[in-house]
């Protein structure tokens, strides 16, 4: 049982370690030249409706910085998330592989609002000129319903 769970909480960091080495360092990102983005939180839909009263309305705006030339974009901001709660979140997405105007990754989140601090997302983002979509999509989990969100992006430089 004691193997199970050392193996069980190692895991997320067999996970991470890689992310962490694909990080740039805070020089690197200093440098780097970069877009900056305003963020338009909007809808979700949750694919076990009947768990509970979700709300699929949840209004917000944020901030993205993305840094050309590499996978990483910087990401804060607020909305009214699916439990009806306040939602204030600061991270990171990282998106390594892209098709046409489609990038694929996951969003990294420290979020309050949630029975979780710590939030790790699936993520496809589409960038067309100055406007752009990131869509979330989580799938069910023992205890609660699976989601896609949808959040719009406009350039502001």
């Amino acid at each position: 049982m004691h193997f199970l769970l050392r193996t069980a909480a190692a895991l997320p960091l067999l996970v991470c370690a890689p992310l962490v080495a694909a990080a740039p360092s805070l020089d690197d990102f200093q440098n780097t030249p970069h877009q900056d983005w305003l963020t338009v939180s909007g809808v979700s839909h949750h694919f076990q409706p009947d768990r509970r009263d979700w709300r699929e309305f949840n209004p917000g705006a944020g901030f993205e910085r993305a840094f050309t030339g590499t996978p990483w974009v910087a990401t804060a901001g607020y909305f009214r998330n699916s439990y009806d709660r306040n939602t204030f979140y600061a991270g990171a997405r990282w998106m390594p592989l892209q098709a046409g105007p489609f990038r694929f990754g996951a969003f990294g989140l420290v979020g309050s609002g949630y029975p979780s601090p710590v939030l790790v997302i699936p993520t496809v983002s589409a960038e067309f000129g100055r406007v752009g979509a990131n869509l979330v999509a989580l799938p069910n989990l023992p205890g609660y319903s699976g989601y896609l969100g949808l959040q719009f992006r406009f350039a502001l430089d």
